[in-house]
């Protein structure tokens, strides 16, 4: 029962982490289509505007799959449960990378303004 509960908690934090991770994405335009409204696209793995249960079923999968990839990194020292220290952890740790990434996108976005800049004079 004990183990039932944390990985329901668990899975509640990483879907809320993931959720946190992809706000303001809406407004992004193609590319950063990750989002609530793109289930659906996700899921539809034949194209066809449509999600059969064959296809529900796989993305379930591939959502649980995730969930359990995210409780075992989150699971530091291996013992098959997640603490409120070891979840915090994981969480500093999603947050510096994000960080990271969000600095090297704007890095690249100024390497990329001073190429064009370069290039019209």
């Amino acid at each position: 029962m004990n183990k039932g509960i944390v990985f329901v908690i668990v899975s509640l934090i990483s879907v809320s982490g993931f959720a946190d991770h992809h706000k303001g994405e809406r407004d992004k335009g193609p590319g950063h289509e990750r989002w609530r409204g793109d289930l659906f696209k996700e899921a539809d793995l034949d194209n066809d505007d449509k999600v059969s249960f064959a296809e529900h079923e796989a993305m379930v999968q591939r959502m649980s799959d995730r969930g359990r990839a995210r409780f075992q990194e989150m699971d530091s020292d291996g013992d098959g449960f997640v603490t409120k220290k070891e979840a915090r952890k994981a969480k500093e740790a999603r947050k510096a990378h994000k960080g990271k990434m969000k600095a090297k996108h704007k890095k690249r976005k100024d390497l990329d303004k001073e190429g064009k800049g370069s290039s019209d004079e």
